[in-house]
C-alpha cells in the first residue's frame, strides 16, 4: 500500500476500532455514544481523504471528493461539541425557549453550510490538477471554513476547562482524553487558518489531519481500554465559567476591530490610521464601560446561573464565603452587619436590615445592620405586626405590604422576610427589598435565604454565648480576686487581733511599742492596696511587682504578731540565704497564710518552726506546725483545691492562692503531714541570679531564736 493510501487508512481503521470498544461497556451512556459518534464521523473523513488522495480520475470527482471531505469535517464538529459539553457536565436545566431557539440557530448555521458545500460549486481544481495545486475554495468554501474555525475553538476551550477544573481521579480519567482529542482539534486549528489565509486546500493538508488523528487515537485508546469514559464528572465552576465568558468578549472585540480595520483600508478611507486609532480608542472605551458595569455583570451572572447551571445559587462557595465573612466577626454586632451585608450583595436586592432580639427581653427587637438607603425603624416592638407574622413563619417568605409598611420607609414593594431561628426560638430576622432588576425573588431564593437564615442563626448564638461566657469569666475573675482579698484581709484583722489581744500586758515594752507601730502601719497599707486591687481586677501574674525581696525579713514580719502569743512557742532559724526576685506584699501573704494555718491547726498550745535556708541556687522555706495534721485522702484530692478546708470555718482560699503565688514566682511548694502529730509546707524559690561579688553583698547574719 502506498504512503497516500497507508495514513488515511490507518486513521479510519483506528477511529472504528475505537468506536467499537467505547460501546462495548454496559450499559452504555450518552457519553459513550457521542463518543462513537465522533469517532465514526473521524473515520468517515478519513475514507474520503483516502479517496481524494488516491483518486486517479479527472477534476470533477477530485472536487466531488474534496466537498465530501469537506462536508464531513463540518458535521463531525457537532457530536464533538455535545461530547465535550457532555464530558463537562455543565449540568444544564431544561433551557428556556430563546436560549434553545439560539442553539437551534447554530446548529442550523453548521447544516446549512455544509448543505451550501454540497449543493453548490465551493471548490475550483484548477486545470493542473488536484495532486498539483489543490482546490481553490469559493465563497461558500471559505464560509464553511469559518464556521468550523468558531466550533474548533469552542470545542478547544471546553476542553481545556475540563482538564482545568479536573481533580483527583476525574483528573487522571481525563488526562489522556483531553491530551489526544486537544492535539487532533489543534492541528485542525492549524490547518483550517492556513485554508483561511491561502484561500486553497492542498494533499498535503489531508495527510496531516489523517496522520494527527491516527496519533491522537493512539493517546484515545488509554483511556477507552481502561473504561474512564464512564463515571466522569467534570463541574465547571461558575468563576471558570465567567472568565471563559470574559475571554470571549475580548476575542469578539479583537476580531471586531480587526474586521473594521479592513473596512476601513477596503472603503479607502483618507487618513484611516487616524480614524482607526480613534475607532481604537472609543471602542476600547466602551469595552471598558461594559465590562465595569455592575448592572450588566449582575444580569450576566444571573442569565448563567438561570441557563447553564440547575441552582442560581453556588451553595458550596456561598457556604464558604459566608462562613468566612462571618468567623473574622467576634461580636454580635458585627456579624449582624455582615450578614446583611454579605445577603444582600448575593440576592442584589435593594435594601435590607437584620434584627436581633435584645438579650434584655424577648418582646423587643433591635436594628442591628441595615444596606442601602431605605430607613429601617430601629427597634420592633412586641405589638409589631412584622412579629406577629414572623412568629407564623418558619422559613423565608414575601413580606405582605401592610406587614413591611411600617418598618421600612419608603416602602419596598416585593420585600422578604427571613426568621433567624435557634431551635424553637427566634433571635431576629431578615428583611430585603426588592431585586434590582425588578424581578419577583423565585422558590429558590427563599431556599437559599431560609438556608443562609439557619446557619447565620447558630453563628451568631455562638456569639452570643461567647460574649456571654467572656463576661462570667471576668465575674468568676472578680469574684475570685473578691474572695482572695477578704481572706488576706482576714489574716490581716487575725494579726491585729493578737496584737490587741497582747497590748495591755506588753504595752509599756518600748520594743512591743515599735514593733506595733510598725505592723500597724505595714497592715494598713496592705490592706489598702488590696481595695486597689478590686477596682481594677487583673490576673496574680500581671499584679506581680519585681523587685529584689530578703525573704528573713519577710518572715521576721510575717511572724511578729504570732511571737506575741502566749499559747504558741515561736520557734525561727532563718539562716543567710540571698535575695530573691519577685513581688514583696505577695511573698508575705504566701508566709502569712503558711504561718496563719499552722497556728489555727494548733488546739491549745503547740509550736510553730520556720526555718529558711539556701541550697543549689534556691532559697528552702519550711513551716511545721505541732497541730491535728492533714488526712492523706485530702491531701491527694483537695488541698489546693479552691474553697476546699480541713478548718470548720475556713474558706479554702489560702493554700490555693499560695500555690499560684509560688508558681508565678517559678518556685514550688510541697506538704508533709501526720494526722495528729503535725505538718510541715516546703517553699522553694529561686535565688535571684547575679555574679558573686554581688551576690555576697547585703548578705544577713544566721539567726536563731525561740520566741515565747
Amino acid at each position: 500500500m502506498s504512503p497516500q493510501a497507508l495514513v488515511p487508512t490507518m486513521a479510519a481503521v483506528s477511529s472504528l476500532a475505537l468506536a467499537a470498544v467505547a460501546l462495548v461497556a454496559r450499559p452504555r451512556l450518552r457519553v459513550q455514544w457521542l463518543f462513537a459518534a465522533g469517532m465514526l464521523a473521524f473515520a468517515a473523513e478519513a475514507l474520503c481523504a483516502f479517496m481524494l488522495l488516491t483518486i486517479g480520475g479527472g477534476n470533477g470527482d477530485a472536487r466531488m471528493w474534496v466537498t465530501a471531505t469537506e462536508v464531513t469535517a463540518l458535521l463531525l464538529l457537532l457530536p464533538w461539541a455535545f461530547f465535550v459539553a457532555l464530558l463537562a457536565d455543565l449540568e444544564m436545566p431544561s433551557l428556556p425557549r430563546a436560549w434553545r431557539g439560539a442553539l437551534g440557530i447554530g446548529v442550523a448555521i453548521t447544516l446549512a453550510s455544509a448543505g451550501a458545500l454540497a449543493v453548490s460549486p465551493a471548490f475550483v481544481v484548477g486545470a493542473g490538477g488536484w495532486n498539483t495545486h489543490g482546490a481553490l475554495l469559493g465563497s461558500p468554501a471559505r464560509a464553511a471554513a469559518v464556521v468550523q474555525l468558531l466550533l474548533t475553538v469552542g470545542i478547544l476551550a471546553g476542553l481545556e476547562s475540563c482538564l482545568r477544573t479536573a481533580r483527583g481521579d476525574n483528573r487522571r480519567r481525563v488526562k489522556y482524553l483531553v491530551l489526544g482529542l486537544g492535539a487532533i482539534f489543534l492541528i485542525r486549528f492549524y490547518v483550517l487558518s492556513q485554508l483561511l489565509l491561502f484561500h486553497v486546500i492542498h494533499p498535503i493538508h489531508l495527510k496531516i489531519t489523517c496522520a494527527t488523528l491516527f496519533l491522537g487515537n493512539v493517546l484515545l485508546a488509554i483511556p477507552i481500554a481502561r473504561d474512564q469514559l464512564r463515571g466522569v464528572a467534570i463541574a465547571v465552576s461558575r468563576q471558570m465559567f465567567y472568565r471563559s465568558a470574559l475571554v470571549s468578549v475580548l476575542g469578539i472585540y479583537l476580531f471586531a476591530v480587526g474586521a473594521l480595520g479592513s473596512l476601513l483600508t477596503y472603503l479607502a478611507i483618507p487618513e484611516e490610521t487616524f480614524w482607526g486609532s480613534v475607532l481604537i480608542f472609543v471602542s476600547a472605551l466602551a469595552l471598558g464601560v461594559l465590562l465595569l458595569s455592575d448592572r450588566l455583570r449582575r444580569r450576566f451572572q444571573r442569565f448563567v446561573a438561570r441557563n447553564f447551571y440547575r441552582s442560581k445559587y453556588d451553595y458550596r462557595e456561598q457556604w464558604m464565603a459566608f462562613t468566612k465573612r462571618m468567623s473574622s466577626r467576634l461580636t454580635t454586632e458585627e456579624i449582624g452587619r455582615e450578614l446583611i451585608e454579605g445577603v444582600a450583595e448575593v440576592t442584589d436586592a435593594v435594601a435590607g436590615a437584620v434584627y436581633l432580639s435584645d438579650p434584655t427581653t424577648d418582646t423587643r427587637y433591635r436594628l442591628w445592620g441595615q444596606v442601602g438607603n431605605a430607613k429601617f425603624l430601629s427597634v420592633l416592638d412586641g405589638n409589631s405586626p412584622l412579629l406577629s407574622w414572623l412568629g407564623s413563619q418558619n422559613v423565608a417568605a414575601p413580606l405582605p405590604p401592610d406587614v413591611a409598611a411600617p418598618v421600612v420607609s419608603p416602602e419596598l414593594t416585593g420585600a422578604v422576610g427571613a426568621p433567624l431561628r435557634w431551635r424553637a426560638t427566634t433571635i431576629g430576622l431578615i428583611v430585603l427589598g426588592p431585586d434590582r432588576s425588578g424581578a419577583d425573588y423565585t422558590i429558590e431564593d427563599f431556599e437559599f435565604l431560609s438556608t443562609v437564615a439557619e446557619q447565620a442563626a447558630g453563628t451568631l448564638v455562638t456569639a452570643r454565648l461567647s460574649e456571654a461566657m467572656a463576661q462570667a469569666r471576668e465575674i468568676e475573675t472578680f469574684d475570685r480576686l473578691t474572695a482572695v482579698v477578704i481572706h488576706d484581709i482576714k489574716n490581716s484583722v487575725s494579726a491585729l487581733s493578737m496584737l490587741a489581744r497582747n497590748a495591755l500586758r506588753n504595752f509599756d515594752d518600748p520594743e512591743f511599742q515599735r514593733d506595733t507601730m510598725t505592723t500597724l502601719s505595714r497592715t494598713v497599707d496592705r490592706m489598702r492596696r488590696l481595695l486597689t486591687r478590686l477596682s481594677s481586677p487583673v490576673s496574680e501574674a500581671e499584679s506581680l511587682r519585681v523587685e529584689l525581696i530578703d525573704l528573713g525579713a519577710i518572715v521576721l514580719e510575717a511572724t511578729a504578731a504570732l511571737a506575741a502569743e502566749p499559747r504558741v512557742r515561736l520557734v525561727r532559724e532563718l539562716g543567710a540565704v540571698r535575695p530573691v526576685a519577685g513581688d514583696r506584699d505577695a511573698l508575705l501573704r504566701v508566709v502569712e497564710n503558711l504561718v496563719t494555718n499552722a497556728a489555727e491547726a494548733i488546739e491549745g498550745e503547740g509550736t510553730v518552726a520556720i526555718t529558711l535556708a539556701e541550697a543549689d541556687g534556691h532559697a528552702i522555706l519550711t513551716v511545721s506546725d505541732t497541730g491535728s495534721g492533714i488526712s492523706a485522702e485530702f491531701m491527694e484530692r483537695h488541698l489546693f483545691s479552691p474553697f476546699r478546708s480541713t478548718k470548720k470555718a475556713g474558706w479554702g482560699i489560702g493554700l490555693y492562692h499560695t500555690k499560684q503565688i509560688v508558681e508565678h514566682h517559678h518556685g514550688t511548694i510541697h506538704v508533709d503531714s501526720t494526722e495528729g502529730t503535725g505538718t510541715t509546707f516546703r517553699v522553694t524559690l529561686p535565688l535571684w541570679q547575679a555574679d558573686a561579688t554581688a551576690r555576697d553583698v547585703g548578705r544577713a547574719a544566721n539567726l536563731w531564736e525561740t520566741v515565747r
